[in-house]
């Protein structure tokens, strides 16, 4: 584009033309200026038709950055005006432009002119070049966006230099306009991108699953970030790669997945931002460095962020000797084409993991929290409720009716308390066959031995015995000296030796019907031949002796016949046998009624359950038979726990049978060596009643005993 030549005296039709051109020139100004086009463009093509209009030798444009600076937007020419001649002409042109910032206002200055700046200790403001300098500011809203400066030739008459001036203010005003409108539309892009990043940071947060947070950051993120692929890993506790954008499913076991994931479990363990954009560092950490070459090698990625998306959260240890923590999880920017703007790119990824670190973090604590599906409801309930104090009151009001609703309608088992010993079913007392004072033991005889029927059990003496035994002896030796005598003497034929022969005779039947008596009387009282007087108690039946202090309770004491010593029961505890062993319960007189009522519930020949555990393994419960004919028609005193005397009612227990399960049965092993001091805890099962009654039967009947019919 070539200047339109200038005359001192122009005609009148050039004058015509030249208007022609600076109008035209003004209009292409006017359509720059409505145009979307960049700043440098949009300056470079003013600053050119401006210059052509007045015919300027050279022109700039300074732009005003945000911190309040003049910055040089664009030139033509400039070199040529001698700003750079010396230090002293630039510092000259500085000042200037400044007090015109300030001023902001048109200025036409002189050649070789110079000002002094108010309140200023340095050097003044002035043009020190051989040019006439037509500066005009580039205003909007009252704020100084700009400013036009234009170097033109001195030798123009001052009416023209005005009318360059008057010119660059109306073109000035186009640039405030087109300035104007981009800042619009700058901030119409700001608030477009603020308003996707709102939506960003809302969508992230509106879920509590990390799966559906990662997609959100990954389609989401790319979008705002303008990359080809965004990905996110969650290390829980091992890294995991929860989401790439545009798959809908991880595959886990694609090469590419697993060579990501190994490159997210590098950079977390690193704790650094890894930033690719075509060369590697070697700088890196080995293994990141490993990770790193093995991924590009499968993705080809020309430009790649990998960051871990660390919260504040995320420490250990009390307030003064906090330790960071490596990060839960990390976000994976890729683009496969080199671009001017990866800074851009990173600048935004900043933002954006600075609002998917606390949302990751927050879903991944949320996935750690075991039992949500219980606590989830409850929480719903507790809103639904109007608050946690409302909840509290009506979750304890319900708590208390269903309580107590259940206490009345909901059946439960009534269990009877007993206590008794396992005994063998067949067993005896031991008595004495005769008064007498016992004497000793058998040397063997303790509690828990076996012995076989008929044995030596206890030696007793009875004086009765010893006189009778002392007596047939007497008696039996005298008919011995009366027939030894007879058969000395004794002569036939004579009379006398008749009457010998007689009374011999008479003593032998004597002897024998008094030795006949005396064995009798040794064999019924098993006396010791020995010791006339002593005799032994013999067990009735093999068995094991089930009493215990019989030694200290009977030795030297004289016992009567009606007087048991000694309980022996009929088992063999070295061969075992569940059929021989049975429970002998003491039911307290009290409960038994309980008892008594659960057998007209049943069908005749009907048992109850019996549920016990053993003092000698009170873990493990077993189970029994109690019939109804076994229950004792009469009650007997007993001493209680508190050494009381206690009526109670005896009632047999059976333990084996098919109708109680093998599982439930007392084993054999058990009964290896058990004896009579082997105590049973029961609890008799006496149908099913309300669960209040049955559980704190204890409770009713202390009430309607000692309230509603006390004893006068």
């Amino acid at each position: 584009m070539t200047q339109p030549r200038t005359q001192e005296n122009p005609q009148p039709d050039e004058i015509d033309r030249a208007r022609k051109v600076i109008n035209r020139l003004a209009e292409e100004i006017a359509q720059l200026s409505d145009k979307d086009i960049a700043p440098a463009e949009y300056y470079a093509g003013f600053l050119e038709r401006l210059m052509y209009a007045i015919a300027a030798p050279a022109g700039a444009i300074w732009l005003k950055t945000p911190q309040g600076n003049l910055q040089l937007q664009c030139q033509s020419n400039l070199r040529a005006v001698g700003l750079d001649r010396s230090p002293q002409n630039k510092q000259l042109h500085d000042e200037l432009l400044r007090l015109a910032a300030m001023k902001g206002q048109a200025e036409l200055v002189p050649p070789h002119t110079s000002m002094a700046l108010p309140n200023s200790e340095g050097s003044g403001a002035g043009n020190p070049t051989d040019y006439v300098i037509l500066i005009a500011p580039i205003s909007h809203d009252g704020q100084l966006a700009g400013l036009i400066e234009v170097w033109q030739d001195s030798a123009r008459g001052v009416d023209a230099q005005r009318g360059f001036l008057q010119f660059m203010v109306r073109m000035s005003a186009l640039a405030a306009s087109y300035t104007r409108n981009a800042h619009l539309r700058q901030m119409v892009g700001q608030q477009q991108v603020w308003v996707q990043l709102e939506t960003f940071a809302r969508q992230i947060h509106s879920s509590l699953n990390p799966t559906e947070v990662a997609y959100l950051v990954v389609n989401e993120g790319r979008r705002l970030v303008e990359a080809d692929r965004v990905s996110v890993a969650l290390r829980q506790p091992a890294t995991k790669v929860l989401a790439i954008s545009g798959a809908d499913v991880v595959e886990k076991r694609s090469n590419l997945v697993q060579l990501m994931r190994e490159l997210f479990d590098s950079v977390i363990e690193w704790g650094e931002r890894l930033v690719f954009e075509g060369t590697k560092d070697e700088s890196l950490p080995p293994r990141v460095l490993s990770a790193l070459d093995e991924y590009l090698a499968e993705s080809n990625s020309k430009f790649l962020v990998c960051m871990p998306l660390a919260d504040d959260r995320e420490t250990k240890g009390k307030e003064k000797d906090k330790e960071k923590l490596p990060a839960r999880s990390a976000l994976l920017v890729e683009s496969f084409e080199s671009r001017p703007d990866h800074q851009t790119q990173i600048a935004r990824l900043d933002v954006i993991a600075r609002h998917a670190a606390p949302a990751m973090y927050n879903s991944g604590e949320y996935y750690r929290i075991p039992m949500r599906f219980v606590w989830l409801p409850l929480a719903k309930l507790q809103d639904g409720l109007g608050g946690k104090t409302k909840a509290i009151v009506w979750l304890v009001t319900v708590g208390l009716i269903a309580l107590i609703l259940s206490m009345i309608f909901v059946p439960y088992p009534l269990k009877i308390p007993a206590k008794g010993p396992l005994l063998p079913v067949k067993r005896v007392y031991v008595y004495a066959p005769t008064a007498g004072q016992i004497k000793d033991f058998h040397a063997v005889l303790k509690h828990g031995d076996w012995v076989p029927e008929k044995a030596d059990l206890i030696r007793m003496y009875d004086p009765e015995l010893n006189t009778k035994l002392r007596g047939l002896n007497t008696e039996i030796e005298t008919a011995d000296l009366v027939i030894g005598t007879g058969n000395v003497q004794g002569q036939p034929g004579n009379d006398n030796n008749r009457e010998q022969a007689f009374r011999v005779e008479e003593a032998k039947i004597n002897k024998r019907a008094k030795t006949e008596e005396r064995e009798d009387l040794r064999r019924r009282m098993n006396a010791v031949v020995a010791t006339p007087g002593d005799l032994w108690v013999k067990s009735p039946m093999a068995g094991i002796v089930l009493s215990t202090d019989f030694r200290e309770k009977l030795e030297q004491r004289t016992v009567k016949p009606n007087e048991p010593l000694l309980r022996i029961g009929q088992a063999d505890p070295k061969k075992p046998n569940l059929k021989e062993w049975e429970l002998e319960l003491r039911i307290p007189q009290k409960h038994v009624g309980q008892v008594l009522r659960a057998f007209k519930t049943k069908e005749p020949g009907e048992t109850l359950d019996i549920d016990f555990v053993l003092t000698t393994d009170p873990t493990r419960s077993y189970m029994g038979k109690l019939r109804r004919d076994k229950i004792a028609a009469v009650a007997t005193n007993e001493k209680s726990d508190n050494d009381e005397n206690e009526p109670v009612v005896m009632a047999w227990v059976r333990l084996d049978g098919d109708d109680i399960p093998a599982d439930s049965r007392v084993p054999t092993s058990e009964l290896v060596g058990l004896v009579s001091d082997t105590i049973a805890n029961a609890r008799i099962r006496c149908g099913n009643h309300a669960m209040g009654y049955s559980l704190f039967y204890g409770v009713w009947e202390f009430i309607y005993e000692k309230i509603i019919f006390p004893l006068s």
